[in-house]
């Protein structure tokens, strides 16, 4: 480990992202895997902003997070419909025989182009969010010693996702757990930089990532149930849309199970507890 203070290694870490989701932009054609690896970038980004949310104003800690997912934004494309129809297909595969051919219809109704391809006509305003995002990490002027920025800055996420926790448990409504959902993301990223500073929390990332994971295919739910209600009107057989909603209200109930369950366990430990068993390698 060098002689910098952990501050200014995550602001070298932050700056490195950003050259290098700036080089995957400059490559053209834009593959799909460069967008993923850039909307990634984003949400790397995103996280660290979110560490150091206690030492930023509302407006300075605004500004520098729309920056950047202005990024994400601009990288969005036809992603939200490739993961509805890909969420359709998987739920058709599971179903029986007279489900499945109603699945199948709506699929054929609302998804013609089974694989659409990345959008790439708006990469230059990602271009320009990620320079500007690395301007500002290149003149941040924080002065943070390491032992505040871990009990406040990362005990302040792991708050979050607890007091999220709390707050979905027993609900079904969507927004708690989509929320949740995005502090688990920021757990998770601030983690990983840090373990790249040898510093290592009480959550497994293998945990984090399980659970962000249930948590986002939950979403996805929520997102194809609510696209196929605004869409219903486009369906010839009603019979089609009650087999629709069915197939996702079933596996809605399986992931809500398993969300209410594996956050529940991950954050069940204190604040003060949890901060203090963060080593140093």
């Amino acid at each position: 480990m060098d002689d910098h203070s952990l501050i200014e290694r995550l602001c070298q870490q932050a700056i490195r992202i950003n050259e290098q989701a700036l080089t995957d932009l400059q490559r053209q054609p834009l593959t799909a895997n460069a967008v993923h690896d850039c909307r990634v970038a984003v949400k790397r980004l995103r996280a660290q902003w979110q560490l150091l949310r206690p030492w930023l104003s509302r407006d300075d800690h605004r500004a520098c997070d729309h920056t950047i997912r202005n990024a994400a934004q601009a990288l969005a494309g036809a992603r939200d419909t490739h993961v509805m129809a890909a969420t359709l297909q998987t739920l058709a595969s599971k179903a029986d025989k007279p489900s499945r051919h109603s699945l199948s219809r709506v699929a054929n109704t609302l998804f013609s182009d089974p694989q659409p391809q990345p959008e790439t006509s708006h990469h230059q305003e990602a271009i320009i969010a990620f320079t500007r995002d690395q301007q500002h990490w290149q003149s941040l002027a924080l002065d943070i010693s390491d032992h505040e920025l871990l009990v406040s800055g990362l005990a302040r996420t792991y708050k979050q996702c607890r007091n999220r926790t709390i707050k979905a448990q027993g609900g079904t409504e969507p927004e708690p757990w989509h929320d949740l959902r995005k502090w688990v993301k920021y757990l998770l990223y601030q983690q990983q930089s840090l373990a790249d500073q040898h510093i290592h929390t009480p959550c497994h990332d293998q945990a984090l990532t399980r659970l962000g994971k249930t948590l986002g295919k939950l979403h996805d739910l929520h997102m194809l149930r609510e696209y196929v209600l605004a869409q219903s009107h486009t369906m010839e057989r009603q019979k089609d849309l009650a087999h629709t909603l069915d197939a996702i209200h079933g596996r809605e109930k399986r992931l809500l199970k398993k969300c209410q369950s594996d956050s529940q366990r991950l954050f069940q430990t204190p604040t003060k507890k949890w901060i203090a068993k963060v080593s140093t390698t």
